[in-house]
């Protein structure tokens, strides 16, 4: 039981390790010495695991997901004020994240969704697959916001999902083109504004 347990956390090493490094660097431009470096493993340990660098890539995105989604869901649903709150809270957080770097850790989906999804339909279908998760998740949590009343309700939860998201990513964008988080600060503060409209609402 205990090899067994040993060859997972190998696993979970060198894919933690590879979204590390594929955050910072890129797909095309981390090569497998380098992974396999960084992880202090031999060539042939890394195909135990993975039949390619493009399957540890698929694996990659899946791990990070996995993730990021568990670590939103459990800190809002320990998040003590309504849902909007505890969104508008973890947004902060992820801000705070990209403070000492701005032009270097951007979203690894976005970074390798500009990058790689022209790469191979085993990749583009990943990434593809891993928005709509995204954007499942985003719009469920908006749902959430309209049922309780602290957010507009003229734009379906659909919608204010992929607004959100959009925005998202070309903030994350001219972060990195700035090298500054306050195109990141600016979508937080705007959207807020925007979801809370709620006199637009009644105005309609």
């Amino acid at each position: 039981m205990s090899k067994g347990r040993r060859t997972e956390h190998n696993r979970e090493k060198i894919l933690t390790t590879g979204m590390e490094l594929f955050t910072r660097q890129g797909y095309h431009a981390t090569g497998l010495k380098e992974i396999l470096d960084a992880c202090e493993i031999p060539k042939g340990s890394f195909y135990n695991f993975f039949d390619s660098k493009e399957a540890f890539a698929i694996e990659i995105i899946e791990h990070y997901q996995a993730i990021e989604l568990a670590r939103w869901n459990e800190t809002l649903e320990l998040y003590p004020g309504n849902r909007l709150d505890g969104i508008h809270s973890l947004i902060q957080e992820a801000i705070c994240c990209h403070q000492d770097e701005p032009d270097k850790i951007g979203c690894l989906l976005a970074n390798l969704s500009g990058e790689i999804v022209q790469a191979s339909p085993a990749l583009h279908q990943c990434i593809r697959e891993s928005i709509t998760r995204i954007l499942d998740a985003i719009e469920g949590d908006i749902r959430l916001c309209q049922q309780e009343g602290s957010i507009r309700s003229d734009f379906s939860a659909r919608q204010l999902a992929e607004m959100i998201w959009d925005h998202w990513q070309g903030a994350i964008l001219r972060m990195k083109v700035e090298q500054r988080i306050d195109p990141l600060i600016a979508h937080c503060d705007n959207f807020m504004r925007i979801l809370r409209a709620s006199e637009l609402t009644q105005q309609a």
